[in-house]
């Protein structure tokens, strides 16, 4: 796995045949589909549906364990999935598609926002979701082991972290938590540590830290790798509250990419707040995701 940043999107050389886009339509997840429009032969939006567990291709519904045509008859094609404009678990399940479709040659493609809406000090980006005791999605689930370990990717949302170490019951010795440092710009790592400072103290988690960049896929994935081999017999779950290229640097994870069983998502489906974000900054994106 490798990435690769751009400035402006006038300066990415690459060309897809196939792109795969979300639904959601701030600044940059408009600007990014935009882009593939001119970059890609054809374009699949996908939406997954979490009342009756239905991943939504090109407006047909499917079961995920039923064949989606759109995911078939790819062998050769570049393919890229816009993580700007999909939920973390529209991005796993259409990776994971593929990946056991054996199309795991594809990229990622993420804009960075400019700036993050606010409301006084408090950042409004999501409504609250199902909450993490109903957060189970075919595919993307196992079963619980005897041992079990979590791994949360932390953002701005402490009131997420909280409700999940509480609805889960965890236990401190079961987590890790990837930090965004350095953060995608500077001091604003403050923002996050300052949103879960609390929860962090509460359940004595202050020795529990693995400080990657907000921005750094990579750094993910291999630190990743790491916490499969020292946890090979638990079950371990993904928790992906904090930054989308925290959350790509795990998708060889979620695929069970080297590992002796895949991680598991456990998401509690935020709903997005539209134009929760403002601008576009740096674009990422990741290639050979399972090398």
């Amino acid at each position: 796995m490798y990435s690769v940043e751009y400035n402006s999107l006038e300066l990415i050389p690459n060309k897809w045949d196939v792109a795969f886009i979300g639904s959601h339509e701030d600044d940059r997840d408009i600007a990014i589909k935009n882009f593939l429009e001119n970059s890609s032969s054809k374009i699949h939006s996908v939406q997954y549906e979490n009342e009756n567990m239905e991943l939504i291709v090109d407006n047909k519904k499917n079961q995920l364990h039923e064949k989606i045509d759109a995911l078939y008859n790819l062998k050769g094609k570049q393919i890229v999935i816009d993580a700007t404009s999909m939920s973390v678990a529209e991005l796993y399940i259409i990776s994971k598609l593929l990946y056991n479709n054996n199309h795991s040659d594809f990229d990622v493609i993420y804009a960075e926002p400019e700036e993050y809406t606010k409301n006084k000090d408090h950042f409004n980006l999501s409504d609250s979701g199902l909450g993490f005791s109903s957060a189970g999605i075919p595919s993307l689930s196992t079963p619980e082991g005897e041992r079990r370990h979590f791994i949360f990717l932390l953002g701005y949302e402490g009131d997420r972290f909280s409700d999940a170490m509480e609805s889960l019951s965890i236990e401190p010795e079961e987590v890790t938590i990837f930090f965004g440092i350095p953060s995608y710009k500077f001091d604003w790592e403050k923002n996050s540590y300052s949103n879960n400072i609390k929860v962090i103290a509460d359940n004595q988690l202050n020795d529990r830290f693995i400080f990657c960049g907000a921005n750094n896929p990579v750094s993910v994935c291999r630190e990743m790798k790491e916490i499969a081999k020292l946890n090979n017999k638990a079950t371990i779950s993904i928790i992906p509250i904090g930054t989308k290229p925290q959350a790509i640097g795990c998708i060889p994870s979620i695929c069970g990419f080297n590992m002796s069983n895949p991680a598991e998502l456990i998401w509690d489906h935020p709903v997005r707040k539209k134009g929760r974000t403002k601008g576009i900054s740096s674009i990422i994106i990741t290639k050979n995701i399972f090398e």
